[in-house]
Order: C-alpha cells, then sequence, then structure tokens
C-alpha cells in the first residue's frame, strides 16, 4: 500500500503539479538575474574609468551581453547606446568602424523603443505609411524612456553628419520628432543635448537659416555653460559655415581654458573635447580657407 502512495507521489511531481521543474525553472531564473547584474556591474565599472581606451571597451563588452540576455531593460539600452556613441565620437579614428559604432548604438536603443507598448500605441493608432506611423510612435515616448530615445538620436544624428546632403534632408523629419519629444518632456536632458543636437544639425542642412543652430547652440550653452562639447561643435560646424574665424578661436580657447572638472559626472568627455579643439585649432587655416 505504501509502495502505491509512493509512486502516485512520484506521478503528480512529474506531471501534476511540477514539483520538480518550478525550482529548476526558478534556479534558472535567478542564475541569469544575478548573471546580468554582474555584467552590467561590470559594464558600469569600467564606464567610469572611460577616458582610457580600453576601460572603454570593456564597459562595451560587458553591457553588450547583458543586453543581449536581456534587451527589455531601458537603463542598459541607454548606457549600452552611450557608450557606442562615446567610443565612435571620442575614441576611434576610422571612419568607417565609427560609423560601425554609431549604428550599434543606433539599433540598440531602437529596438528597446520599438518594443515599448507606448510606441507600438502611438505607431498602431496613425493612419499613413511607416514613416506617417513611426513619427507617431516616436510623439508617444514617455517621460521614463528619454534617455534611450537621446541616445538613440545622438547616435542617428552623427551618423548622418557625414552623409550626403538628400539622405539627411530624407531623415530629418525623424530627427526632428524625436528632439522635440525630448525637449518637450525633458529639455535639461544630458546638458541640453537635444539643443546641442539641432544647433549641429541646422549647421548643416542645407536651405535652413543659420540663426536656427545659432538659437539653439546658445540654449544649451545658456543652459548648460560648462559643457564643453556644445562650444566644440559650434566651432566645427556652426562658425566654419557662418566664416566667423575670430567665433571659431574664441569659442574653442575657452574650451582649452576651461575647468573639465566642473561638471564631475562628465570629465572625461570634457577631457576629450579638449583634445577635439587642439585639433580644430591646429586645422584652423585649412577649415577657413
Amino acid at each position: 500500500m505504501k509502495k502505491k502512495y509512493y509512486i502516485l507521489f512520484a506521478i503528480i511531481c512529474l506531471y501534476g503539479s511540477g514539483c520538480t521543474s518550478k525550482p529548476v525553472v526558478l534556479s534558472r531564473y535567478l542564475s541569469t538575474e544575478k548573471n546580468i547584474q554582474f555584467l552590467v556591474e561590470k559594464g558600469k565599472s569600467h564606464w567610469e574609468k572611460r577616458v582610457n581606451p580600453k576601460d572603454a571597451e570593456r564597459a562595451r563588452l560587458f553591457l553588450s551581453k547583458a543586453y543581449y540576455q536581456n534587451p527589455n531593460n531601458g537603463e542598459v539600452s541607454a548606457l549600452y547606446s552611450r557608450v557606442c556613441f562615446f567610443i565612435g565620437y571620442y575614441l576611434e579614428e576610422d571612419p568607417v568602424k565609427s560609423d560601425s559604432l554609431f549604428i550599434e548604438g543606433m539599433e540598440t536603443a531602437w529596438d528597446f523603443i520599438i518594443s515599448t507598448e507606448t510606441y507600438q500605441e502611438g505607431y498602431a493608432l496613425t493612419e499613413g505609411d511607416s514613416i506617417v506611423k513611426m513619427i507617431s510612435g516616436i510623439e508617444n515616448t514617455p517621460q521614463e524612456i528619454i534617455p534611450v530615445l537621446y541616445w538613440w538620436v545622438a547616435n542617428y544624428s552623427h551618423f548622418l553628419l557625414t552623409k550626403p546632403v538628400m539622405e539627411r534632408i530624407g531623415k530629418r523629419e525623424i530627427i526632428e520628432t524625436a528632439l522635440h519629444r525630448i525637449l518637450a518632456l525633458n529639455p535639461n536632458f544630458f546638458y541640453h543635448g537635444a539643443n546641442r543636437i539641432f544647433g549641429g544639425i541646422y549647421a548643416r542642412l542645407p536651405g535652413v537659416e543659420l540663426s536656427h543652430s545659432e538659437n539653439n547652440f546658445e540654449k544649451s550653452i545658456a543652459g548648460s555653460p560648462n559643457y564643453l562639447g556644445t562650444y566644440v561643435i559650434r566651432a566645427q560646424y556652426f562658425h566654419t559655415k557662418s566664416g566667423n574665424r575670430e567665433k571659431f578661436v574664441q569659442d574653442l580657447q575657452f574650451v582649452l581654458q576651461a575647468d573639465p572638472t566642473l561638471l564631475p559626472e562628465v570629465s572625461p568627455e570634457n577631457l576629450l573635447e579638449q583634445e577635439k579643439a587642439r585639433k580644430l585649432l591646429a586645422n584652423e587655416s585649412a577649415l577657413f580657407e
């Protein structure tokens, strides 16, 4: 009789309540979560030391592994996309490899954005072609996804900066939609970054009054005067376009004389902006021929 009860209990465990499978599944889940947490922590640790190119690359490696194990984590998606931008913009000297990094950062952020209910809702409830639907999805982006949206547009816009005019014009509405959404919900994000990107884009687009570029650079600098990247981009794109050599030198000299540690959280970026300023000044004559 006891033997029958043991057999019955075993059958229930295997085929009924899942006595053996549930603990195993839970154990695997906890193990995966623990591994992701480890990868994120390692990535963040190397990111803090990103002024060293090897640490920046290691941050990318660990965060990419964390992202691919859980692509639904917005914080990881945003940071991974930002790391790609950082390496592509500051460290990589080969334009082809820089573009590859911008694309990697762009795709990482975009895959997260389009997986959200808010984007899918905006996309689905809008009539029109895929571009119109895409724009509606972006316009429906909530506050909490702004970091991901920002690094998507940062990577995308820098990728487009060196592309043919027609390609830049063709993507203009999508880029502008994302930037306007950031300005509507969190205009201060990343040191008034949306205005800074607008300034660079409008300085490079034909047929756009340079005053639009100038106004956006001024707004970005007024809001975040200690973020040195805005001065560098203004010198590189706006002052060269307007032919103002004196202002070009003035902005870059300001960057070189500034204290890069006034914003500790982006002091690596500010240090590398000073290096960009030196290179631009060394190339001054060629830029104003």
